[in-house]
């Protein structure tokens, strides 16, 4: 169905999305973003389309992790790592190694050599999230094709505050232990911070703690990890004068995580296997900031970045563990950027990137060493430039520009241009058009080149190719809001994109039958187009009841064959509904989402089929500084069906859950 036909399907099902679907907090229109200019603006403002999370969403969502944080995001895809645990996020029908996922602006390590596990980010230390989707690359660089997801955190707004919360639940039947009453998933989370004139110092821990859920209980197999994840955040900062700040933010994550599986062997049986994966992050930034008297601003930070990841494949039944890998991700980052006011009428912004990156892998079985990737790196140095021009007549045009320079890769210049036209069509209603354009370009990444991912016994391999080259692609946004502060917001907005070179997995014939394993390898495979519309709408029925509902139609093709491509749903639709009623303390929400059904294979043969989630969560204030909260998450208990490895639907089944926080 093309996306002309499309539009009048997604017309329709927004209207019956809206027509169930609440919010008791309309949008923010005030909330100053800064992610698709770099510079700060007011949301309704901002000529780059930014969709916000907010503190208030994530406390009334119950969200332990950004996964979770991110779930009401119109038309954004949230998937399981294929082989690893975690979750990815994708935008605009393009996958998660090309969205990039940032930390105040910062880079993170991607566990996996390309994409961040949204799961490893605990969501106590997050203020708000800003989403910009399409090419952004002229200002974030590579891997910012599909857009970019910048997590803001929390900074001191009282000279005392501190809080702790706690939660646990069951996974009913699906429990390991096989007891329904079980708590058998619990969550600890806790901050502390302190603000003085000169001086501020804010501190998150958030414990993520898992005993493991099985859709089968009657296999050996398990769905969900057993183990821990665990974040410790901390930001110093110093404030010498109302202008100037200078602060230090080391960040530490770790986890500790098994998994049980099985593979036949002919004349034995099933073989009893555990795989378990133990990792740490350590993440330091260096900052400063300067701003000027005539409205500039200068700052800049050093980042440094380790990623340390061990995974065993051990059969149970053997007193040696017959598989580990040991891999090393280094990411060193140094960026300033300036800001500078041009009369009444432009703000220029212009930066320099020196990037460094370097990868180390070593594999053993039986105890001895059979492979070794050591120290592969790569560095680049970037500058991007843009132009924040005003215009008379309500138009506000941003032209900028990235230059690259990659060490392995070379030069690469990626343009973007986006315009705002604020016409005064009604009194009472503000209105704003949007169009971009942006040339997005990722270099093939050092997982890509060089990485072995070894599941020889799950029965593939997946394998680095040195001849890769860069992607590149166009992507087009326009769009129109139209807004009420405080009681309504709708917008339609529209997406094109086409990708050349792309590089994904495809399976080698001969290494797989010369290894009688499914072996994989990274190639340019062709190339491929997303379009599509998303809608949304936010509608505050009174002081008490709010209403939200979003529809994404996506449209994506292999511009090769002319088949669509995998993993896509077509049609999407979240809706949710918030009621608080103030006197009592109590806020009751609603959320649901649906997707239609999407292709497993290339070839469109296979497909995985639609499915819906409802949440729901309530919250209530017992007195000054004490909350009590409890949810059901997939209240249908819709999941993919045990062994399905073409089910792409929900992996955990119904969860319920009871927590309190306590504030001071």
């Amino acid at each position: 169905m093309p996306v002309k036909t499309g539009l009048v399907v997604s017309m329709t099902l927004i209207y019956a999305a809206l027509s169930f679907a609440a919010l008791a907090d309309a949008v923010e229109l005030k909330e100053i973003v800064v992610t698709g200019t770099r510079t700060e603006k007011p949301i309704l403002e901002t000529p780059v389309r930014t969709e916000l999370v907010t503190r208030g969403d994530i406390e009334k969502t119950h969200a332990r992790d950004l996964k979770q944080a991110l779930e009401d995001v119109p038309g954004l895809l949230l998937k399981r790592i294929h082989g690893k645990s975690g979750y990815e996020v994708w935008l605009q029908g393009l996958d998660s190694n090309r969205v990039l996922v940032v930390l105040n602006g910062e880079p993170i390590t991607p566990s996996t050599g390309s994409t961040v596990d949204l799961s490893q980010i605990g969501a106590t230390d997050i203020e708000r999230i800003e989403i910009v989707k399409g090419a952004t690359s002229a200002l974030y660089g590579s891997s910012a094709m599909g857009g970019v997801i910048n997590v803001i955190t929390r900074r001191p707004t009282r000279p005392l505050a501190w809080s702790l919360g706690a939660d646990a639940g069951s996974y009913g039947d699906k429990n390991l232990s096989g007891e329904a009453t079980d708590l058998t998933a619990r969550h600890l989370s806790g901050n502390f911070s302190l603000k003085r004139s000169h001086v501020y110092l804010q501190l998150n821990g958030d414990v993520r703690e898992f005993d493991g859920f099985d859709l089968n209980p009657a296999s050996y197999a398990t769905e969900g990890d057993e183990g821990v994840k665990a974040n410790l955040d901390l930001r110093l900062g110093w404030i010498p004068n109302a202008h100037t700040e200078i602060y230090l933010a080391p960040r530490y994550y770790t986890e500790d995580l098994s998994t049980r599986f099985s593979t036949f062997a002919p004349g034995v049986g099933d073989i009893r296997k555990v795989k378990r994966e133990d990792a740490e992050r350590r993440h330091t930034t260096l900052g400063a900031e300067r701003r000027f008297n005539d409205g500039g601003r200068l700052r800049g930070w050093l980042v440094s970045d380790h990623w340390r990841d061990r995974t065993r494949q051990d059969v149970i039944a053997t007193p040696v563990v017959e598989q580990q890998r040991d891999a090393a991700i280094d990411l060193y980052r140094a960026e300033l950027q300036w800001d500078r006011l041009w009369g009444d009428s432009r703000l220029f912004t212009s930066g320099l990137v020196v990037g460094h990156e370097r990868l180390m892998q070593d594999k053993t079985e039986n105890g001895q060493r059979v492979e070794e990737v050591s120290g592969k790196t790569t560095h680049s140095v970037e500058a991007y430039l843009q132009d924040d021009i005003f215009l008379p007549g309500r138009w506000e045009l941003v032209p900028g520009l990235r230059l690259q320079d990659d060490s392995d890769f070379g030069f690469y210049a990626a343009p973007k241009l986006n315009a705002l036209y604020t016409p005064a069509w009604f009194d009472d209603l503000t209105t704003h058009i949007r169009v971009g354009y942006g040339r997005g370009y990722r270099v093939p990444n050092l997982k890509e080149r060089f990485y072995v991912f070894d599941h020889s016994g799950l029965g593939y391999m997946v394998l680095g190719n040195l001849g890769l080259v860069p992607e590149s692609a166009d992507s087009f946004q326009a769009g129109i809001e139209f807004a009420r502060p405080g009681i309504f917001y709708a917008d339609i907005n529209l997406f094109h994109n086409r990708i050349r070179d792309i590089i994904d997995t495809d399976l080698n014939p001969a290494k797989t039958a010369a290894q009688g394993l499914q072996i994989f390898e990274y190639r340019n495979i062709g190339r491929a187009l997303t379009q599509g519309v998303e809608l949304a709408a936010n509608y505050r029925v009174d002081a008490r009841l709010g209403l939200r509902g979003s529809y994404t139609l996506l449209d994506s093709e292999d511009r090769t064959t002319g088949k669509t491509l995998t993993q896509r749903p077509r049609h999407q639709i979240k809706a949710g509904m918030d009621y608080a009623r103030a006197d009592w303390g109590t806020t009751f929400t609603l959320r649901g989402i649906y997707q239609s059904e999407e292709f497993v294979d290339s070839q469109n043969r296979i497909e995985s089929p639609a499915w819906m989630t409802w949440d729901v969560k309530v919250t209530q204030a017992i007195s000054r500084g004490v909350t009590i909260y409890a949810g059901i998450d997939n209240l249908g208990n819709v999941h993919r069906a045990p062994d399905g490895e073409t089910d792409f639907r929900p992996e955990e089944g119904r969860f319920i859950y009871l927590g309190a926080r306590f504030d001071g």
